[in-house]
């Protein structure tokens, strides 16, 4: 009542404040984070470590508990979750709300590089950061898709190209490529060829890494020219590799094509992606902590134009998921229903309370 009698007293202050929040209003609701879900302040870190092949229990025991206990000295952590599965070790720590995002990463990524000495030999080094647990999924689906290249050339493309290009759009992580395959060139081996040259993968596998490297020498200056000397063992064909010495005596040495052969092939396919029945490539997009899906999806549509000019002939780049549709059909429904809950209410006071200037009241209140 107190509030209604100061503003009876005082009209033309209320319509001061009135016209305010309608001023104000124009200019900080675009301004406004839209979202699904509010942004997470609480600063996390997760520690991703791989070993491939190695058991659960073993990258429990030796990696995921070790990191724990380092990580768990960075000042401020308030809890840990941490996962270990086959090859793959995850470790997440939580930070106090008064504890900055770049402190805690810097104070992680120190702790877990120290670890990886007292890590098991073969750990890749483990790799840290930014943890969002409001992004779980892709704001966005990228698909690269071709009617004459190979999953090959479509992999190389989105993985050395499209995601190095996406990196440099504000708020965007593209961190993996999924379908297509990974080009490899393997040495398959004839075991029968390999006994009766008395050799085995070993010997095969140690010449070519030692031999197949490219080694600078330094400098040569030659009067007003200054020369950058190099050797380069790399083969830069498939034939090249298949004359490549692997064993014997200078005279008489033994080759790859001797014991096997060298093929340009892939790596064994773990994952296909088809859209529209097709087998394609998609690049995942994921937002940095903190950004917005609507502005991140924004800057990546934008970018669309550019990143195609980009793509070989015959190539394409289309969206296959917004995300952002789903956020703007949310924030229309919730316009909507607020727009009908004022109406209902104006109508339910005019028919009850027969007063037109109650009804305008309440039409005008619910919006402010």
């Amino acid at each position: 009542m107190r509030l209604t009698r100061a503003a009876l007293a005082n009209p033309y202050q209320v319509l001061v404040a009135v016209l305010m929040i309608g001023v104000l209003s124009v200019f900080l609701i675009p301004r406004t984070p839209t979202d699904l879900l509010p942004r997470f302040k609480t600063p996390a870190v997760q520690i991703l470590t791989l070993y491939p092949g190695m058991p659960a229990e073993v990258m429990e025991a030796d990696i995921t508990s070790r990191l724990e206990r380092w990580t768990g000295q960075s000042n401020g952590v308030s809890r840990q979750v941490s996962r270990s599965l086959t090859g793959v070790s995850v470790v997440r720590d939580y930070f106090r709300e008064d504890i900055d995002p770049n402190t805690a990463m810097s104070q992680v990524s120190a702790l877990a590089a120290s670890d990886l000495y007292y890590l098991p030999p073969g750990t890749a080094p483990p790799m840290v950061m930014p943890f969002d647990p409001t992004a779980p999924i892709p704001l966005a689906l990228l698909a690269v898709s071709s009617p004459t290249a190979s999953e090959k050339e479509l992999y190389d493309v989105a993985y050395f190209k499209l995601r190095n290009l996406l990196q440099g759009t504000p708020g965007v992580i593209a961190p993996a490529v999924y379908g297509g395959k990974i080009r490899r060139i393997l040495v398959r081996l004839d075991r029968d060829r390999l006994q009766a040259r008395n050799m085995s993968l070993m010997d095969v596998s140690a010449a070519l890494r030692a031999q197949n490297v490219l080694v600078p020498l330094g400098n040569l200056k030659a009067g007003n020219v200054d020369y950058q000397v190099d050797t380069n063992g790399i083969p830069t064909t498939v034939d090249a590799l298949n004359r490549f010495p692997v064993g014997g005596e200078r005279e008489s040495p033994i080759l790859v094509q001797d014991v096997g052969s060298a093929e340009d092939t892939a790596q064994i396919q773990s994952n296909v992606v088809r859209i529209d029945g097709r087998r394609q490539v998609y690049i995942p997009i994921y937002r940095q902590p903190g950004a917005n899906t609507l502005s991140v999806v924004k800057e990546v549509r934008g970018a669309l134009d550019g990143l195609r000019s980009s793509l070989p002939e015959g190539m394409n780049l289309s969206v296959a998921l917004d995300q952002s549709v789903f956020v703007r059909d949310a924030i229309s429904a919730l316009l909507s229903e607020a727009g009908l809950d004022a109406l209902f209410a104006g109508v339910m006071v005019l028919l009850f309370l027969k007063s037109l200037r109650a009804s305008v009241i309440i039409l005008l209140s619910i919006p402010l």
